[in-house]
């Protein structure tokens, strides 16, 4: 058979692009192409000269960025020297993966579409544009998009006569993965990411974990604090953590291993090891470890499941009823009754695992890995500045109720909780999505409310502590319940108000019979921000939850500016940016 080769490039920031990747990459040996799927800054760009067909999966995050392992590989292909042929005997396509409520909607895949065809490549499918907000999230666009891709390559490159493409992929596990007899002495405290070195990655302590909302309030919200290290940060900048699973969440999954065809306990040590080079085995996975590392460290327990993770469970399952349901969950057709399933209670692959008891006996090691997707690290806002010699992360511990009997609580906002002084944590630093203004005498609106006051606080913080006192007016709209239950960092910033430093305007929604948002007190300020935006050309920055926020926001700004387009001309000069977070 004549050589088929397909290479599989992704930008991917939190796992999500990395994970559909390599779903197209298992798919494609169905229809007999080999190639790698990697990142697109572990890929030699020279070679892409050379490629006849390629797809790219990439997000996008903050205000239209691409992935921080997309950086240089987008950087080569913006060079003027490139010939706008360069591609020419290319085939592409590119899938993007974004949120609707993002102004910057699937941008990172949009310009990367456009710069390939401007350097001569052949686009086989229109760019892929995958939203999170769809009810059917990602699948919706991404499972029709697949098949497509599919055809459409069948048409340049058909099969060879006599061959059919496979039933099922040939490469149905990552990895191989073997139990270990002679187990290394080590605990399951074993730290897999010690070793990992990243960049601006450190190791810190944490100093202080301090709740910032009244004990009867229903919300616990805490400020952390960690022991400052050199690495720097600034103003607004980001903080990385992976967390852990919880105990109880590792105790369960050892419960239902009790029942497991073959024995699997804590202390089973397994060596993951490549196929092939095409899908290499991860830094922190290629040495023998204990299953229960793994099960704390790597595997993410409470991770809602895709379509992916029930085609894994069907696979060896013994019993008819079940294999008949985890069949359905799997295919395009049952991702409505899937969503009902999984996606609207938030049922967690622990549970469906309880669900379907004779599935998971069967479960062979090599399919526990691509069960569980991989732990995606967690961000948050540094909420102090570098000169206050303390590191500080304001996080609201999530907890909530479905129509599940069990509570559903947030992995890393719960893990950040049970954190106690001395405790170490790996972490990373990464800028900012915000690009203030170099100019310190340019006005700054920030709008804040509940944790969305995380970066302002590290803003205000660095112009306080200057040695050259701010001129810029700056002024702050913070939102929250209740003045006496959760006004966060209160101290701080009455005492930046009385000193004159910032103008302060609070909503305290819950405080009077109706209730007050901070887009209501934005309505109200016509005068002050006509003349801070229009007048003095000042920046507006937005921080906090991605639900209804941002668009009442932008409303209430335009209301009381009175001019639309001017907003639109702030979007569009950069003067207009938003942070936020599902």
């Amino acid at each position: 058979m004549m050589e088929r080769k397909l290479t599989i490039l992704y930008g991917s920031q939190s796992g999500t692009a990395q994970d559909l990747a390599e779903q197209i990459w298992r798919e494609s040996k169905m229809y007999f192409f080999r190639g790698n799927v990697l990142p697109m800054d572990e890929y030699d760009v020279s070679e892409l000269i050379g490629e006849r067909f390629v797809v790219c999966v990439c997000s996008t995050y903050g205000q239209g960025e691409e992935p921080d392992n997309m950086k240089r590989f987008w950087k080569f292909l913006l060079r003027k020297s490139l010939p706008t042929d360069s591609l020419q005997q290319m085939h592409f396509t590119v899938l993007g993966l974004g949120d609707s409520r993002y102004p910057k909607f699937n941008y990172v895949a949009k310009k990367l579409h456009k710069r390939l065809v401007q350097l001569g490549g052949t686009a086989l499918l229109p760019v892929g544009l995958c939203d999170d907000q769809h009810d059917l999230g990602y699948g919706a666009v991404f499972l029709p998009w697949i098949n497509q891709l599919w055809e459409e390559l069948g048409r340049i490159v058909p099969l060879p006569a006599g061959t059919h493409k496979l039933p099922e992929s040939p490469r149905e596990f990552r990895w191989k993965v073997e139990l270990v007899n002679q187990v290394p002495q080590q605990t399951d405290a074993l730290d897999l990411y010690a070793d990992v070195t990243m960049p601006n990655g450190f190791q810190t302590v944490v100093v202080e974990n301090r709740r910032t909302t009244a004990t009867d309030h229903f919300q616990d919200v805490r400020m952390i604090t960690f022991e400052k290290k050199g690495v720097p940060w600034s103003s607004g900048d980001v903080l990385y953590v992976r967390p852990h699973n919880s105990s109880e969440s590792v105790d369960q999954l050892f419960q239902l291993f009790d029942q497991h065809d073959i024995h699997l306990d804590r202390e089973t040590f397994v060596h993951v090891k490549a196929i092939d080079s095409e899908m290499p085995v991860p830094l922190i996975l290629q040495r023998p470890l204990p299953l229960v590392a793994i099960a704390k460290q790597y595997w993410d327990l409470t991770a809602i499941p895709r379509a992916r993770a029930f085609a894994v469970l069907a696979k060896n399952c013994t019993n008819e009823l079940e294999q008949e349901k985890l069949i359905e969950f799997s295919r395009y057709e049952g991702q409505e009754e899937l969503f009902s399933y999984a996606n609207r209670p938030r049922r967690t692959i622990l549970e469906v695992l309880q669900d379907f008891p004779h599935a998971t006996k069967c479960l062979t090691l090599e399919a526990l890995f691509e069960l569980f997707q991989p732990m995606k690290p967690r961000a948050f806002s540094i909420a102090s500045a570098v000169e206050s010699g303390k590191l500080q992360i304001l996080v609201a511990i999530i907890e909530y109720r479905t129509k599940l009997s069990i509570p559903r609580r947030g992995l890393c906002s719960n893990w950040l909780k049970q954190l106690t002084p001395g405790h170490v944590v790996n972490a990373w630093v990464r800028k900012s999505t915000f690009q203030l203004p170099t100019d310190h005498k340019t006005p700054l609106v920030m709008i804040g409310p509940g944790t969305g006051l995380a970066p302002f606080r590290g803003i205000l913080q660095e112009r306080e502590l200057s040695e050259t006192p701010t001129s810029a007016p700056l002024v702050l709209f913070f939102g929250c319940r209740s003045s006496t239950a959760d006004f966060h960092c209160e101290e701080d910033l009455k005492r930046m108000e009385e000193s004159g430093m910032l103008q302060l305007f609070c909503a305290f929604s819950r405080d009077q019979p109706d209730k007050i948002y901070v887009q209501h007190i934005i309505k109200q300020q016509g005068v002050l921000l006509k003349k801070l935006l229009v007048e003095s050309a000042g920046y507006v920055l937005v921080s906090g939850s991605s639900k209804n926020m941002p668009q009442a926001v932008k409303e209430a700004l335009i209301e009381a500016i009175g001019d639309a387009q001017c907003i639109e001309d702030m979007i569009q000069a950069n003067r207009y940016q938003e942070e936020t977070w599902a």
